[in-house]
Parts: structure tokens; sequence; C-alpha cells
């Protein structure tokens, strides 16, 4: 009874955190277009310190690398080329943190759809998006990542609503 009764109490303290680090579902694209892009050619022309919450990117892959152990752990890092709706040419990457995301690579010249968080970079790449999983924290979508129509990951808790 007093487990029951503990768990009961964790599950009402805890449910609200819960409720709120389950992010919103957002639908892959049909098609790739450079208008998929703008929020990312946003990013990139204001160039912020930090991170953007909910940014899409969608592009043809120039290949994958990894990057074993670190303080986040192992990440397979796609290149991706993109067009912007401005009609520019950009090289991003796309972060896939192999604990949390599980491993996702891509060849080159394989279609790829990206959602997660965006950052701005410098050298071969001019940005990139991470938390390309499930949202962890209450104001991110669920993120993904989908390269030739194989999305990871496939899905995420049902969202509630926030109150």
């Amino acid at each position: 009874m007093r487990v029951q009764l503990f768990s009961a109490a964790v599950v009402m303290a805890l449910g609200p955190v819960m409720m709120h680090a389950q992010g919103r579902d957002v639908p892959v694209p049909s098609n790739c277009s450079p208008q998929v892009n703008t929020k990312l050619q946003t990013m990139i022309q204001e160039h912020p310190k930090g991170y953007v919450e909910n940014v899409m990117a969608c592009g043809i892959s120039a290949g994958t690398r990894v990057n074993s152990g670190g303080k986040h752990g192992s990440h397979h890092i796609i290149t991706l080329n993109v067009t912007l709706p401005d009609g520019q040419a950009a090289k991003i990457q796309i972060a896939i943190n192999d604990s949390l995301d599980g491993v996702v690579s891509a060849k080159p010249g394989d279609s790829v759809f990206a959602y997660g968080e965006g950052y701005t970079t410098s050298g071969l790449w001019v940005a990139g998006i991470h938390d390309v999983h499930c949202s962890t924290h209450p104001t991110a979508d669920n993120g993904w990542v989908v390269v030739n129509g194989n999305k990871t990951p496939k899905s995420c808790p049902t969202r509630r609503s926030r109150n």
C-alpha cells in the first residue's frame, strides 16, 4: 500500500512537468522546397548567439561522419546541402546524438529532412540542427530526421494539453 501511495504521489508531483516536456508533433513536408528552409534562412541571417527552437531544413546529403565519445556522447553528423528561399545555397549539419536519437546516417545524394533546435556556426557549415528527438523541454516541438522517407523517431509519446 505504501508503494502505491508513493507512486501516486510521484505521478501527481511530476505529472505537470512530464506534460510540459511533451512537444507538438510537426508533420514532415511532402516535398523539399526552399520554403521549407525559411526559418533556417532567418536564423542564418540573424546569427543568434544561442539556440533557436523548432527549425526545419531539407536538402541533399553530402555524407555522414561520426564524432565518437565527447561530453554529450557519440554523434552522427550529416552534412546537408540546402537551398534557401532567397536562392542561395548553404551547407549545414544535422547533429544526431546516438544515445538519444539512435544511429542515423545518410549517404551522399540521400534526401534529408530535419526538425529540431537550430544554431549558427562557422567553418564548413553555416548552421546546424540538433535535438532531433522527442521534446525534452516545454518550448520545443518533437524533433525528427527523415532520410529517404525513413523517419527517426517513428513517434513520440502522446502530447497532453498544456495548461
